[in-house]
């Protein structure tokens, strides 16, 4: 492998980005192998390795999800760069809106979307009441729970939307992870979708969640699933986007559900985030070679680990 150099970064969002945390900064940071670029990108909350275990474990020859797609990127990067090709031959699918403190349905509208994602956990009675405001406007609504909820909370949760049940596309991760309990959430209608650890926790009828961050597994059979983004760098945002292109046009592109990647939204700007842009709710090429940033790339500060 050829030598592995790497630029620390944090970003900035503009509240916390999900129930688990109450974080504004995030570090992470990208790598540079021979030609090619990846992004390591960890979430504590979520069960990661910190950043700085990871580069210890980088270092040292060791492996983690991150660190495994991190070099998958920067592999095929690489290779696109070398021949002076983008990863983007493909349009990259369409994507929900997903809600920030402040949106309007109307504003997300009128640029194009017609599916919102909602975080809930923190106050039921809010999330009713911004579902029902979301429904109302017409849009598809997706939940994300992030294993917060416990199960009698979400369930009083899930009847209290009444009619706008017919609205919902999927609920991800919706309370602790247990075998027996979420099978049973079928039974009450509940359009389930698993998000951490879906390779392993995935059953028939359930709808998967991918991150290309932490894996390339897609599931098996005629089950449907969504690509998104690990809330990440730009850098790591577009190999979402370009493997969700990917997806779309291959065997697979009859399964692949509206996704995520619009998250460039949750963070402060800069030089990266300026470049990524959209035409309606699909995210476009920065341009360049590979995943793009051609010019930023190069100029960063890297390092070379140990």
């Amino acid at each position: 492998m050829s030598a592995i150099h790497l630029w620390r970064y944090t970003l900035r969002s503009i509240s916390a980005l999900n129930t688990v945390s109450a974080r504004t900064e995030h570090e992470g940071a990208l790598l540079r192998v021979g030609e090619g670029y990846g992004c390591i990108h960890p979430w504590p909350e979520l069960g990661d390795a910190t950043l700085s275990e990871q580069l210890d474990l980088l270092a040292s020859g060791q492996s983690t999800p991150l660190i495994q797609q991190a070099l998958r990127c920067a592999e095929k990067d690489g290779a696109a760069r070398r021949a002076g090709a983008s990863l983007f031959s493909n349009p990259v699918p369409e994507s929900h809106w997903l809600a920030m403190p402040g949106d309007n349905p109307e504003t997300a509208m009128a640029e194009g979307f017609d599916c919102v994602k909602l975080k809930i956990g923190r106050d039921p009675k809010a999330d009713i009441e911004r579902s029902g405001k979301w429904a109302e406007a017409g849009f598809r609504l997706r939940f994300d729970g992030n294993e917060k909820l416990p199960l009698f909370d979400f369930l009083r949760f899930w009847e209290s939307l009444g009619d706008l049940r017919r609205q919902v596309d999927l609920v991800e991760d919706p309370i602790p992870w247990d075998l027996e309990t979420w099978a049973n959430l079928g039974e009450f209608g509940v359009p389930l979708a698993v998000d951490r650890e879906s390779e392993s926790r995935f059953r028939e009828g359930n709808i998967a969640v991918i991150k290309p961050a932490l894996s390339d597994w897609v599931p098996p059979g005629q089950s449907r699933f969504l690509v998104t983004s690990y809330m990440d760098h730009a850098l790591g945002q577009i190999w979402a986007a370009a493997e969700a292109s990917r997806l779309a046009a291959g065997p697979d592109a009859g399964r692949l559900l509206k996704c995520g990647l619009m998250t460039h939204r949750c963070f402060e700007s800069d030089p990266f985030f300026e470049r990524i842009r959209c035409v309606g709710s699909r995210l476009q090429s920065p341009g360049g070679t590979g995943l793009g940033f051609d010019d930023l790339l190069e100029d960063l500060p890297w390092k070379r680990l140990n």
